[in-house]
């Protein structure tokens, strides 16, 4: 708990409340930079991808085989979450592939938060910049702050949406972000991505995070400095996931390594015990995409 007790926190202040009243909700995500919504999503949804999440994490042997799957108890001394772990990047691939990622990223929920906040319509981005995160118990391991409008150059103008798959306290290494930071632009980016650099902040940075519970959502704007709080538990993952959104109304180009990597699943699909299963090829097809894609993103929160 030292590498937490370090940082200045404060709370998130809960955003729900403000829906019905756009004029305030967009007062706030243009003075902060990002809104929070405690209890958007229904559980269900989430708790979905995180059932599938875990079951892939088991078959990777992240998992302490003498704890309840659910609990998401690492083996132990397992560090898991660097960008170029095969198993890390075939985690990516399986997601991609998954109806449970995408049901909620498309969540009506989401949608219609950023239909008030920004008066468009909004769509989810089809891009391998839609990433589930799982990180161990190794605070080392924490992103550094950063700002997404350096590594995803696709588009400009967009809102990430950071979800805890699961309840998410803040000694697990949630998402923390800087009210007021997008007000400055993009900043300089060091290292070769988030895991050797990012930005340069003060110690004095006061970060807004909270006990993220499930169902929770942070909405945040490309030029918003956010980072991940260290992973101070004893052996717990932190599982979350991340999207980006567009809207109808500006030009936003298409990602070709979503349009090829669903091409690459269904032309692959074969049926086995009723089970739709990738051949081997095409999955070293669509884990080499996404690895190098991540080689660019490297680690984000």
């Amino acid at each position: 708990m030292e590498a937490l007790a370090r940082l200045r926190l404060e709370p998130l202040a809960d955003s729900k409340p403000l829906i019905s009243e756009p004029e305030r909700l967009r007062e706030r995500a243009a003075h902060d930079g990002f809104l929070f919504f405690r209890a958007l999503l229904p559980n269900a949804l989430v708790e979905s991808l995180r059932a599938c999440v875990l079951d892939y994490a088991s078959r990777a042997g992240w998992l302490d085989s003498s704890y309840p799957r659910a609990a998401a108890r690492a083996v132990a001394g397992k560090r898991v979450g660097y960008y170029q772990d095969p198993d890390w990047v075939s985690l990516q691939a399986h997601v991609q592939s998954r109806p449970e990622m995408w049901a909620l990223g498309e969540a009506a929920a989401i949608h219609s938060v950023l239909q008030a906040v920004d008066s468009r319509s909004s769509y989810l981005f089809l891009s391998t910049a839609n990433t589930c995160r799982v990180f161990s118990a190794h605070p080392d391991m924490a992103t550094q702050p950063h700002q997404d409008a350096h590594y995803v150059r696709l588009m400009q103008d967009f809102w990430t949406a950071w979800i805890p798959l699961g309840d998410c306290p803040q000694q697990l290494g949630p998402l923390a972000l800087l009210a007021g930071s997008h007000q400055g632009g993009l900043q300089p980016h060091s290292g070769a991505g988030i895991v050797d650099g990012g930005v340069s902040v003060s110690e004095d940075a006061v970060w807004s995070t909270t006990d993220f519970r499930c169902g929770d959502v942070a909405l945040f704007r490309p030029h918003t400095l956010h980072r991940s709080l260290p992973n101070c538990s004893a052996d717990t993952l932190r599982l979350s996931v991340d999207f980006r959104y567009g809207f109808w109304s500006g030009s936003a180009a298409v990602d070709w390594r979503a349009a090829q990597m669903i091409a690459a699943t269904q032309a692959s699909a074969s049926t086995h015990s009723g089970t739709p299963r990738r051949s081997p090829s095409s999955t070293r097809r669509v884990l080499n995409r996404w690895l190098r894609f991540s080689k660019q993103l490297h680690r984000s929160v």
